[in-house]
């Protein structure tokens, strides 16, 4: 039992240390992170080698049209951090764009009447303000870059499927990832960068992986960033993506990513009911996912590092989602539920959305509860 004494002395001591030390989160993780094997997988874990399980959520917004994540027009940065990890999320994914990055628009007002303080700022101050926020509370945070041109996600005609576009080339990709890497360096809780997102089809050009081929060769493109992010800071988890819009990691198997941290390296992996791997009966699809995706967890082989599948999500509870939950439950894999968000776009609804509109309410209690389910360290 907590004695009135003792939760004094807590109170006080909290109130002695700087506002992002004081979180529950901070203080029973030892930052940096990185990764290492225990048992029969390579996790990421905590400066002290304990297991931290990443339980992400996706907020969005910031790497479309309006630069900025969405919900900031229905309650403050705080309130929205708060009701994240209440809800128990102990991480989020934060995509941002490189036209977000280099162009830095002032945002409009109307997308952040509820935080009326950032009324006339641009995006990237709009975009300090949000990981601050989420920081203070406690919250790990893995950067994304999801795209160049600001827009919605993916598709083939997008011309975004690999990481350069002619508007912005590898060097500006590189320039934003090292960039970005800085920026955040004071700061222990933004424990990671997610390269790019959902590398596919671009201009009839296909991402390949440990070809040598400096126009699609995403493996080789991949290390180079990586290589010179942890130059700038040598404490982030750097976060690669598989081909096929992140579903197939097999050409780790034979060109293995070399950075010159390797204990910095995380594979990461989506998937969706809607894909075609989700119609397969549930022995089928676990061996294909481990086939061509978790493989990468097998410790003491040349290609082993820790593996989080960085987005999966739903509006219905059907079969085809109900493998993907079985899955992670059943490899302990930690993970990033897109997404949090309401809407997509002021007035358009997020059917995946952890929150209603108003950014409070709870969509789908049935979901909350099946992903609380696998937020803790399993096996």
């Amino acid at each position: 039992m907590i004695t009135v004494v003792a939760l004094l002395f807590f109170f006080s001591l909290s109130n002695c240390l700087p506002q992002q030390n004081a979180s529950i989160s901070e203080r029973s993780i030892s930052f940096p992170l990185t990764t290492g094997s225990i048992g029969d997988k390579v996790v990421v874990v905590d400066a002290d080698g304990a297991r931290t399980k990443l339980a992400c959520v996706n907020w969005y917004g910031a790497h479309m049209e309006g630069h900025v994540v969405n919900g900031l027009d229905k309650q403050t940065i705080s309130s929205i951090a708060k009701t994240i990890s209440e809800l128990g999320f102990n991480c989020i994914r934060l995509p941002f764009s490189l036209e977000q990055f280099f162009e830095d628009p002032v945002i409009e007002a109307s997308r952040v009447s509820a935080n009326p303080e950032l009324e006339g700022k641009t995006a990237m101050e709009v975009f300090d303000a949000t990981v601050e926020g989420l920081t203070n509370e406690g919250l790990i945070i893995i950067l994304n870059n999801h795209n160049s041109k600001a827009g919605w996600c993916c598709s083939e005609q997008d011309g975004e499927g690999l990481w350069y576009t002619h508007d912005y080339p590898e060097d500006m990709w590189i320039q934003a990832l090292t960039s970005m890497a800085e920026r955040y360096s004071g700061n222990s809780l933004v424990a990671g960068i997610d390269l790019r997102n959902e590398l596919r089809e671009a201009h009839g050009h296909s991402p390949t992986w440990g070809d040598g081929n400096a126009k699609t060769d995403w493996a080789m493109a991949a290390e180079k960033a990586g290589n010179l992010v942890l130059d700038v800071n040598p404490n982030l988890l750097i976060l690669i993506e598989g081909t096929e819009y992140a579903g197939n990691l097999e050409g780790a198997r034979t060109h293995p990513i070399q950075l010159s941290h390797p204990a910095q390296l995380v594979y990461s992996g989506h998937m969706y009911p809607f894909w075609w791997d989700s119609s397969l009966a549930y022995p089928q699809f676990k061996q294909r996912i481990e086939n061509r995706q978790t493989f990468v967890r097998q410790p003491g082989q040349s290609y082993s590092a820790a593996y989080w599948m960085g987005e999966f999500g739903t509006g219905d509870n059907d079969d085809a989602w109900g493998k993907i939950i079985q899955y992670l439950e059943e490899s302990d894999s930690d993970w990033s539920y897109w997404a949090i968000d309401g809407y997509s776009t002021p007035g358009e609804d997020e059917t995946y959305g952890i929150l209603q509109g108003d950014y409070v309410t709870v969509r789908h209690p049935w979901l909350v509860d099946q992903l609380k389910n696998i937020m803790p360290v399993l096996s």
